[in-house]
């Protein structure tokens, strides 16, 4: 079994990731490198879905504005 069979099943991905050591280089880069290219991933991931949610937070608002404003329109008169 090849190394890419071992790593993209995901019953052995994690024990293998698990054992190898902190500092041991794998191809160019070493273990930290991958460890803080994941971490970065999952920020990024994680700020682009709070940007989503406030943008339609927002969009909900301007919606709840507008009909309160015709609301008032139909009240003054």
């Amino acid at each position: 079994m090849g190394w890419q069979k071992i790593l993209l099943n995901p019953k052995t991905a994690g024990a293998v990731i698990n054992k190898i050591k902190p500092f041991a280089k794998t191809g160019a880069k070493s273990v930290s490198e991958w460890k803080n290219k994941a971490s970065l991933s999952k920020l990024k991931s994680a700020g682009d879905s709070a940007v989503q949610r406030i943008r339609d937070t927002a969009k909900s608002l301007g919606k709840l504005n507008e009909t309160l404003k015709k609301q008032k329109n139909i009240l003054d008169k």
